[in-house]
């Protein structure tokens, strides 16, 4: 990673979490200027990208009540994060809600315990796709994190380069966009996230997705792929953030025939 300047922002700022109550506080209006709209819609995207990571936690009872949230709540934020195709990543969720509302916790437990622990048939982190040395990937990416003063949670028994880490570190840069005091600490953040979104997230976000779709015999897990390759392929594009080389391709349908997850060279 190249050497990136903290920016000095106190208390560091947080996505703002729609989703949580399930209200939005924040309503688009006539008179909002073309800056505040932008604003509003980095923020809804780090609030999708946040809400995305959470899904990616162990199973709970308290993921299944945070999944009960309304789709046309989901819909407004949709809505106000500029993404393209808003409808079809509401339909996403609301097949993701509908499995978590009448899968059985104890078969979606085993499911991740056999896709992300254990003998880990497919792994959540990112070096577990990347042939290169794991000391130095964890090295950048905490070198990411302490720039910008993210701290992984307490409670988080991830190591840095778990999915929800990385997804929820974006997240963080994307409120700070939002939040830059001035065009020199904007043009720093959006930096960052081009860096981190190619050098890492992007490295192997799409070839998690693919094969977790391949590998998981749950199509909540296959719908939750679908859903965040979506949702970050649109922040990147939306954001003008570098794509990995090559096509981002669509994932495959289940032809019911799982098999582990690959490397990526």
């Amino acid at each position: 990673m190249n050497q990136i300047p903290p920016i000095d922002i106190s208390p560091s700022p947080q996505p703002i979490k729609w989703f949580k109550d399930g209200t939005f506080p924040l309503q688009q209006q006539v008179e909002w200027s073309n800056e505040e709209i932008d604003h509003l819609a980095l923020l809804a995207q780090a609030d999708l990208l946040f809400l995305i990571a959470q899904m990616f936690a162990p199973p709970s009872a308290e993921m299944q009540q945070m999944l009960e949230i309304e789709v046309p709540e989901i819909k407004k934020l949709l809505n106000n994060s500029s993404l393209a195709e808003p409808d079809n990543l509401a339909e996403i969720y609301q097949q993701i809600r509908q499995q978590a509302q009448s899968l059985n916790l104890e078969t979606w437990t085993a499911e991740y315990n056999h896709l992300f622990e254990g003998n880990v048939a497919c792994p959540i982190n990112e070096s577990g796709f990347i042939r290169r040395d794991k000391g130095v990937i964890l090295a950048d990416i905490a070198g990411f994190y302490h720039a910008f003063g993210f701290k992984l949670s307490e409670e988080a028994s991830e190591k840095a380069d778990h999915l929800t880490g990385e997804l929820e570190f974006v997240a963080m840069l994307l409120v700070m966009l939002a939040q830059a005091p001035d065009q020199e600490a904007r043009r720093t953040t959006h930096d960052a996230l081009g860096s981190f979104s190619f050098d890492h997230l992007g490295e192997w976000l799409p070839t998690f997705c693919e094969r977790l779709t391949e590998t998981s015999t749950l199509q909540i897990y296959q719908q939750m792929a679908k859903l965040l390759l979506s949702a970050w392929t649109g922040i990147l594009t939306l954001n003008q953030l570098p794509l990995p080389e090559g096509d981002i391709q669509n994932l495959p349908e289940d032809d019911g025939t799982p098999y582990e997850c690959g490397m990526v060279e």
